[in-house]
């Protein structure tokens, strides 16, 4: 009778002991170790990465992607977004996200594979994320110059340049009136080539170069068919541009899609000097699976993933040792992987940090605004 009082009291306290275990547990739509919600830029993260990581981890990734630094920033700013990873671009974006208070420190302990970045492109990040406190660098490339080999053998055939002067030059562009160029939708990505150019400071915080800049870029005006970043590879590829200014990424994309079609696209970084971009990889503030959002991060940051992610997007990858798994046709491609001696000439456009630098920031957008008008 007492064994059986027993029996029943330890299966009462059994099953008490399962239901508050029971009932304690996070909801499964809160169980952290099953999602993870990562917004990037259309294209640049694929299937099989996702797959790879799915399998290792058994984290499933929900992935959203967008085309502009504006739709992620509008996201970021307007509440709590629900997204756990980012990819931002450096400057100016990252800079004044941090400010605001967007994203949420790093774990580095949960990052081991951050030993795996490029000493070079850690150092231009560090103007914007001194400690790397609250981003990695992940994508990069340039700003450069993109073109239709067809046309401009026709338009100059005695012969081009493959410097500033091709683009910036009013007296070649008049060559190029049939055709026209086009720039990149946002100042930040032209004025500095325009100072650079003239000859002065591309990072410049003086309110006459950038009246001498604007003031030449009204000259290049009649010739501007287009402020464009998402037309400029079916522009070019079809001949409705001759040249434009543009990211490297998209770029590369312009050549594939041309040599497809039998036709010659060429880009360079100019000899001067040219702007570098980074697209780096933050953790919003709020972010509802902070620890899967760096199970993620530190899967990227993997040199053969990293390889992987560069061979199908044509986008260079800020882990070193990526390089040991890239062919040599790759590596040798400076619209990928600039060499030393461009790596030297490149610059990455600093975030404004003193009054003057901010007012000057606020003046070169009304100023930007004003040449895309053709009212300056």
């Amino acid at each position: 009778m007492f064994s059986r009082f027993l029996f029943r009291l330890s299966l009462i306290v059994c099953i008490v002991s399962i239901g508050i275990w029971y009932y304690f547990q996070p909801s499964p739509a809160h169980q952290e170790d099953r999602y993870v919600n990562v917004y990037c830029w259309y294209g640049l993260i694929d299937s099989e990465t996702i797959k790879e990581f799915e399998n290792e981890t058994g984290i499933t990734v929900r992935l959203d992607a967008y085309d502009n630094n504006e739709v992620l920033e509008a996201k970021l700013l307007a509440s709590n977004s629900g997204f756990d990873v980012v990819f931002p671009t450096t400057t100016p974006y990252v800079a004044w996200q941090i400010q605001a208070g967007v994203y949420q420190k790093l774990d580095k302990s949960l990052l081991p594979n951050i030993i795996e970045l490029d000493p070079i492109i850690v150092r231009w990040m560090r103007a914007v994320d001194k400690d790397l406190t609250y981003s990695v660098p992940y994508f990069w490339g340039t700003v450069g110059i993109v073109y239709n080999k067809d046309i401009l053998q026709k338009v100059f055939p005695e012969g081009f340049s493959k410097n500033l002067d091709l683009l910036f030059n009013p007296t070649n562009l008049k060559k190029l009136e049939k055709y026209g160029i086009s720039l990149l939708e946002e100042g930040v990505d032209v004025i500095p080539f325009a100072l650079l150019y003239l000859g002065k400071n591309p990072n410049t915080a003086s309110s006459q170069d950038l009246d001498f800049a604007a003031k030449h870029l009204m000259k290049m005006r009649p010739y501007i068919k287009r402020f464009t970043s998402s037309r400029v590879v079916n522009d070019i590829v079809l001949g409705d541009t001759a040249i434009a200014l543009v990211w490297s990424g998209e770029a590369q994309a312009a050549i594939h899609e041309a040599k497809e079609q039998g036709k010659n696209i060429e880009y360079f970084i100019p000899p001067e000097g040219a702007i570098a971009w980074i697209d780096a990889i933050a953790i919003p503030r709020g972010a509802p699976h902070p620890k899967n959002a760096h199970a993620f991060i530190n899967f990227l940051l993997k040199p053969h993933i990293a390889a992987r992610i560069c061979k199908k997007t044509a986008h260079g990858v800020a882990v070193l040792k990526a390089k040991k798994y890239l062919s040599a046709d790759i590596l040798a491609n400076e619209g990928i992987y600039p060499g030393q001696n461009i790596l030297k000439k490149l610059f990455l456009n600093t975030p404004p940090k003193t009054s003057k630098e901010l007012q000057f920031e606020r003046e070169r957008t009304r100023v930007w605004a004003k040449i895309r008008l053709n009212d300056y």
